[in-house]
């Protein structure tokens, strides 16, 4: 039964659904980050540091927002002008690395769904550093929030020496290094279509 013919299948597909064990593993990240900028604001030194020139690249960042925009502009209306129907589009790209599909699609790669061979384990190893990625950008953020109200965290960080400057710094590359690792990581997973046919045998 196709999507448009019972669009209740829609729901029930994962590749439309957030996983929630991905989406509570990165809010516990960035909670564990708020703590550890906590801990780290708390053992603060008395002592300001001075402000070195050149350390905000300011401009660089300024330069890598409008380069991030264009982007994003232009992956949305990628995304809009897509042949396909709208009820067999997949997930919005700004969600896709929350989706349930792209778990599915995680776990099977781990797991070898494909079969263990070369390529697949070159696939599953250049994987990990991408995984990593993904995993550390919440935890940073978290840090931010709270270790940047220390005035020596920013008084030479990018984007300061203001504390809302390096925020904003520090979450744009966030932000661009996290979509970034997961592009390249929708390109290395299994396909979706042998990951579903995996599961698919696995519950038969």
């Amino acid at each position: 039964m196709s999507v448009l013919e019972n669009p209740g299948v829609r729901l029930e597909n994962p590749r439309y659904r957030l996983s929630r064990v991905t989406v509570t593993v990165f809010a516990v990240l960035l909670a564990t980050g708020v703590a550890e900028g906590a801990a780290d604001y708390a053992r603060r030194s008395p002592k300001i540091e001075q402000h070195v020139a050149g350390t905000n690249a300011i401009t660089v960042h300024v330069l890598i927002a409008v380069a991030a925009a264009a982007v994003a502009v232009a992956v949305s209306i990628q995304a809009r002008r897509s042949r396909r129907p709208t009820r067999q589009r997949g997930p919005s790209p700004w969600a896709a690395p929350f989706s349930a599909g792209a778990a599915s699609r995680l776990r099977q790669t781990i797991r070898f769904a494909g079969g263990l061979s070369l390529p697949n384990l070159a696939r599953t190893v250049a994987a990990v550093p991408l995984v990593l990625v993904l995993l550390y950008t919440p935890f940073r953020m978290g840090m931010q929030i709270t270790g940047g109200l220390d005035p020596n965290a920013t008084v030479n960080a990018w984007g300061g020496p203001t504390y809302l400057g390096a925020l904003l710094a520090h979450y744009l590359d966030g932000t661009v290094g996290f979509y970034a690792a997961a592009f390249l990581l929708s390109r290395l997973l299994l396909p979706a279509a042998a990951a579903n046919r995996s599961v698919n045998h696995e519950n038969r």
